[in-house]
């Protein structure tokens, strides 16, 4: 790092626009922790920060940045097509942008959004983080390694990092002196569930003073959704050593998803609760807050229960691990990746994703500390991050 990134003292702009509204949880949950130590390096040097997030994590992480701005980007009304209301809506993020006059805003992402908002920002220097996309009206274009990187630094948490530290912002992972520098996700403080969610979950079946399992079956890719037909065994499998079973899961996908799940489930006589666009991000998040496992593909769901704490395991198929890899300390990750043919990737498979479809569910409870007959203790299970190859 060079003296000036090192240096606590270093300057400050006095007004920063994070423009982050990326779609996607994991990514807000991974570059989280970073984005909070931004907040607390402008509190010390009396700087202001505004931060620009996609509308629906508002309710989970909506009071998690200290002394910052939040404009929401309206991506789910904007879904719609172009239209009177839209075009009112994307005109008034513009404009709470632009207000903020930022001498210095900038991007850790790639996506189209971020950038468009990052043209409109009329900030006084526009900084892109990404040199392979977006080239054309920035004051500055970082170039970012996001795969290819040296050994034990291959997470994007590092890439994410390597932005604050290009842009001279001294936050306590470009500054500390530990070695090596530990990646996290961003603290998050759900609530317990209120009273309304306990008569909700009480109603569905569900009690929560017994040992819950929660399966998450869907994803955002079908190259990264293990077989629906290993999560029916799987439920069993949890069902016959005493835990309750829910589905979570959100939108049309995960929902048919759910439904064939459940609909095998019931030819076996296993009780299982579908909780599929029945709760929002914060009820989730309580709900983890009070369950014993988790498990569930590269996704959302699971980054969350990882930074909650939750013990589970995260199911991938060709997604670079190495970049996507949970943080949580007790989430084990499962990838059969020596299975697959050489010039395999995301959407190129001759092998239906061999790399993920083999791994079987009896694997799952081996992970969990499970596979030893049907009276194992709910208790018991692995507390590390660990992944079969």
């Amino acid at each position: 790092m060079s003296s000036a990134v090192n240096d606590l003292n270093s300057t400050v702009p006095k007004r920063i626009a994070l423009i982050n509204p990326t779609k996607f949880l994991g990514n807000l949950l991974l570059a989280g922790g970073l984005i909070q130590q931004l907040c607390e390096l402008c509190l010390q040097h009396d700087s202001e920060l505004l931060l620009v997030l996609d509308e629906s994590f508002c309710d989970l992480v909506g009071d998690a940045w200290p002394g910052a701005r939040v404009v929401y980007y309206p991506r789910r009304a904007l879904s719609h097509g172009v239209s009177v209301d839209s075009v009112r809506l994307w005109l008034r993020c513009v404009r709470q942008i632009r207000a903020f006059a930022a001498d210095l805003a900038f991007t850790i992402e790639e996506d189209s959004v971020s950038h468009r908002l990052l043209h409109a920002s009329a900030a006084r220097r526009k900084v892109s983080s990404t040199v392979h996309r977006y080239h054309w009206g920035f004051d500055q274009v970082l170039d970012i390694p996001r795969s290819g990187r040296a050994p034990g630094k291959e997470g994007i948490w590092y890439s994410y990092r390597d932005v604050f530290a290009a842009l001279g912002l001294p936050i306590a992972a470009v500054t500390t002196d530990r070695s090596p520098t530990v990646p996290a996700y961003m603290s998050l403080s759900p609530p317990t569930p209120d009273r309304a969610l306990l008569e909700r979950l009480a109603t569905s079946g569900l009690e929560l003073t017994q040992p819950i399992a929660v399966l998450h079956a869907g994803a955002s890719k079908r190259y990264k959704q293990w077989p629906a037909q290993q999560f029916v065994a799987l439920a069993v499998m949890f069902a016959a050593r005493g835990y309750q079973l829910v589905l979570i899961g959100a939108g049309q996908r995960d929902s048919e998803v759910n439904t064939n799940i459940m609909r095998a489930l019931a030819s076996t006589g296993v009780t299982c609760v579908d909780l599929c666009n029945r709760l929002t991000l914060a009820e989730l998040a309580s709900l983890l807050r009070r369950v014993e496992i988790m498990v569930g593909n590269d996704s959302g769901p699971s980054h969350l229960a990882s930074a909650l704490g939750v013990r589970g395991v995260v199911l991938f198929g060709p997604t670079d691990l190495a970049i996507w890899r949970p943080l949580g300390r007790q989430t084990t990750t499962l990838q059969h990746k020596h299975l697959c043919a050489p010039d395999c990737t995301r959407h190129h498979c001759q092998q239906q994703y061999i790399c993920l479809q083999s791994i079987m569910p009896q694997q799952v409870l081996a992970a969990l500390g499970l596979n030893l007959g049907l009276n194992s203790d709910p208790g018991l299970g692995s507390t590390s991050n660990t992944e079969e190859k």
